[in-house]
Parts: C-alpha cells; sequence; structure tokens
C-alpha cells in the first residue's frame, strides 16, 4: 500500500465521541469554465449518534445561476469503511484512492459522477511538524494524500454530461475535535503558465484552551517539480494575510522563495454551507471552486532574483469561513 493511501485511512477510534472527519476532493474542467467539489464526511456528536454525510457542489462560472449545492445524510451504521484498500462507501457513493462516484438528488437538482486518477505516491502535509498531526494541537489535522491529480470520467449536472479528461484537481483528508475560529483556504493546480505548478494557502486562527490565539498563515507549492514549504514557525510569523468574503491577499517567505499573491471571486460565484462541530456550534463557509489568482514568486538569489508570475482564471479553489455569514452568499446545505 502507498503511504498516501494509508494517510487515508479512517481516524476516528469507533468509539469516541466528539470528533469529525472529512474527505474532499475537488476538479476544474477549464475548458468548460465549470468545477465541482466532493465531500464524504463523518461527524460524531458530543450528544446523539454519528452520522455519514455526503456533499456535492457544482460551479458554473459562465452561468453562476446553475451553481449548486447538495447532501444527504445517513446514519454511521450504514456507511461501509475499508481500511485496505481504502474505502468509505454510504448511501449512492463511494469513495476510494483512485476513485469515487455517487449520485445527489433534490429541490429538482441532479449531481452525478464516476471518477478516476492516478493516485500519488507519497503525501503532502500542510503542516509543519508531526507531532501536530499525534497531539491534540491543533484540534484539527489536514493533509493531501493526493495533492495534485488528474481526472477523468463524468459528471453529470441536471442531465447535462461532461466528460473529463485530465481535469486539473486534488484530494485531501481532515479530521478533528473542533474546526479553527475562522480561516481562508486556497488551492490551484491550473496555471496557464505552468500546468505542473500548484499552490496551497492556510490562514486560519485557532483556540487554544481559552484562548484565541494570532492568525497563523502557511503556504506549500510545486513549482519546477520541487516542494516548497513556507510552513515552519518562522514562516508563520512572517508570513502575512489580509482577506474579506471576496478577496485574499496574502504574502510568504520560506525554501529560499518569497511570494505575494491575490485570489479573488465575484459574489455570484460563491455557494453558501454551514460547518458544524462535534459540540454543535456552527460555521458559516463561502466557497468557490472558479476563482481567480495571481502568484508572484521571487527565487533566491542565485536563480538570478527574477520575479514570475503565475495566473489562474476561474479555477482557484477558495473558501471563506467564519462564525457570521455574509449575507450577500446562499447558503444551500
Amino acid at each position: 500500500m502507498q503511504r498516501s493511501e494509508r494517510d487515508n485511512q479512517l481516524k476516528w477510534d469507533g468509539r469516541t465521541p466528539g470528533f469529525y472527519e472529512v474527505y474532499y476532493l475537488k476538479l476544474n474542467d477549464p475548458a468548460a469554465g465549470i468545477a465541482v467539489w466532493l465531500r464524504y464526511t463523518l461527524l460524531v456528536p458530543l450528544q446523539g449518534d454519528p452520522i455519514a454525510e455526503v456533499w456535492g457542489f457544482f460551479f458554473d462560472r459562465n452561468r453562476p445561476a446553475e451553481n449548486m449545492a447538495l447532501k444527504a445524510s445517513y446514519p454511521w451504521r450504514e456507511a461501509r469503511v475499508d481500511r485496505d484498500p481504502f474505502c468509505f462507501a454510504v448511501g449512492q457513493a463511494m469513495l476510494m484512492h483512485s476513485g469515487a462516484h455517487g449520485e445527489l438528488t433534490g429541490e429538482g437538482r441532479r449531481l452525478r459522477w464516476d471518477l478516476h486518477w492516478e493516485p500519488n505516491p507519497s503525501t503532502v502535509y500542510l503542516l509543519p511538524f508531526q507531532w501536530m498531526y499525534e497531539g491534540p494541537f491543533p484540534r484539527t489535522k489536514v493533509l493531501s494524500p493526493n495533492f495534485d491529480i488528474r481526472f477523468d470520467g463524468i459528471l453529470e449536472v441536471d442531465g447535462r454530461s461532461y466528460s473529463l479528461k485530465g481535469a486539473p484537481g486534488q484530494q485531501a483528508h481532515l479530521w478533528g475535535t473542533r474546526y479553527a475560529e475562522r480561516w481562508v483556504w486556497g488551492h490551484c493546480n491550473a496555471f496557464t503558465e505552468d500546468p505542473e505548478a500548484v499552490f496551497e494557502g492556510l490562514s486560519a486562527q485557532v483556540r487554544l484552551g481559552p484562548m484565541l490565539l494570532p492568525t497563523l498563515t502557511l503556504f506549500v507549492l510545486r513549482l519546477g517539480g520541487r516542494m516548497v514549504f513556507l510552513n515552519g514557525l518562522s514562516a508563520m510569523l512572517w508570513n502575512r494575510s489580509r482577506a474579506e468574503v471576496g478577496i485574499w491577499y496574502f504574502s510568504g517567505r520560506g525554501g529560499g522563495l518569497n511570494i505575494w499573491g491575490i485570489a479573488k471571486i465575484p459574489m455570484e460565484h460563491l455557494v453558501g454551507a454551514i460547518y458544524t462541530d462535534p459540540d454543535g456550534s456552527q460555521r458559516w463557509c463561502h466557497n468557490t471552486k472558479v476563482g481567480d489568482l495571481v502568484l508572484v514568486v521571487l527565487p533566491p538569489r542565485e536563480h538570478g532574483r527574477r520575479m514570475t508570475t503565475f495566473t489562474a482564471e476561474e479555477t482557484c479553489a477558495l473558501e471563506w469561513v467564519g462564525r457570521t455569514q455574509d449575507p450577500r452568499v446562499r447558503i444551500w446545505v
């Protein structure tokens, strides 16, 4: 079994309340201007029975009125989870390490997917230290068993079929006992200048006991075939982030690089959702998978200090999450 598949295995021990676990995948079809975001989830509340859910989001940059989100919930006892090979199945949906299929319906809408990809051999860890994945802090752990993949398959939306061939995307895994208080996140692997380049960034504010910590910002990039991590302690203190729903300015330093970026999306392309903590508290999510990103990279001196600009139009995944809802964004699920 590949290390990346082991990192997809379920973390919940099957007994302890106060836990959640999420597998998500997202992809873009740049030619069609569409994207999809899928979530296979487990919620173990502090009180009550565990539930499994399947979420599906569709984005059309050319026709935002077609955007939608659907969700189906099931008792956890109806789910099937295998470790080797990895599988998470519930209802009409199944996720494996190299493929996913499923169907959701509701409110007169229908979303069906049948996808497969070549898995990455190794995982990309967004957090900088192993103890962060093994200890109680932070309360949410996040990694990408499939940081940069290409999807083949079929996506059907309200009877319209899209044939996917080499669609860029990602599959990630997160788990924990409590969501961060607020965060902004982005991922892109569909840059115009270099289709092999990948960017992921996260700026989050978390609690340590009763204390609300300062915002911590970290980045991971793949440039020129090299992984660059701007996520150590010094980088997180140096990195900067300024955001409001619909726009994100950021900068960072690490691995010999300096980066600056701006990510944005018109409000009509955002889809809203509610994340629920095991204690019943909520976070308001404002999400798009068809955002725009401009990323400027200044390499080390030995590389000539020549700035490079990477652009992604309508292919950047972005998410703004906090304790309040932006009234301009419809909450779907």
